[in-house]
């Protein structure tokens, strides 16, 4: 086959047997041409991902913050909430006056059977990073008697004593616990 033959065959992609390039031949070629590539991503795709990422870590930060930061105080209110209704049950089922005392700034509170001068062990307040009143050292006193009332400080039923007002506190977040005298725990979110 003359050479000006053999040129216009390949262009046009084929040859004839027996001369020039197998078709096997050819299909390595392109196959190896395609493994030369490279695999992998390039700088700038590289760099987009961690735009991406540090904006969205930038973003989730503040929100992770506010809400931890809602749980803490969250679990301090419900603990102080539950702690003071379940005296107040203990005192309407044995049919005996139990105190509740929350000191502070330890954050701790312990219940105690007046009857029986027998207090339970104390208890921790889930975080101690919540302010209570200021945080000065203090101590606050729950009177709860056997008909469901709630006086202050005495541990008598009946008492002049109002039960006292709690104020928890943090990070600028502040909630109000109050507690009637016939029992009902309230607590109120201000800011």
């Amino acid at each position: 086959m003359s050479p000006d033959r053999r040129q216009k065959s390949e262009m046009l992609g084929f040859t004839l047997l027996g001369q020039g390039r197998s078709e096997r031949d050819r299909n390595d070629s392109m196959l190896d041409q395609t493994q030369n590539k490279s695999h992998g991503f390039s700088l700038p795709e590289l760099l987009t991902v961690l735009l991406v990422a540090t904006i969205l870590t930038a973003i989730a930060v503040p929100v992770i913050n506010s809400a931890m930061a809602n749980m803490r105080m969250n679990s301090t209110v419900s603990a102080i909430t539950a702690g003071i209704s379940q005296t107040r049950q203990r005192a309407v089922m044995n049919s005996q006056v139990y105190t509740f005392v929350l000191t502070t700034p330890t954050n701790i509170y312990a219940v105690t059977n007046v009857a029986t001068n027998n207090p339970d062990n104390p208890v921790p307040l889930p975080s101690p990073a919540i302010v209570i009143n200021g945080g000065a050292n203090a101590t606050y006193i729950f009177t709860l008697c056997p008909n469901g009332t709630v006086y202050g400080a005495g541990g008598v039923c009946p008492s002049n004593n109002a039960p006292p007002a709690l104020t928890a506190t943090y990070q600028g977040r502040q909630v109000n616990i109050n507690v009637s005298r016939v029992g009902n725990v309230t607590a109120t979110t201000v800011h």
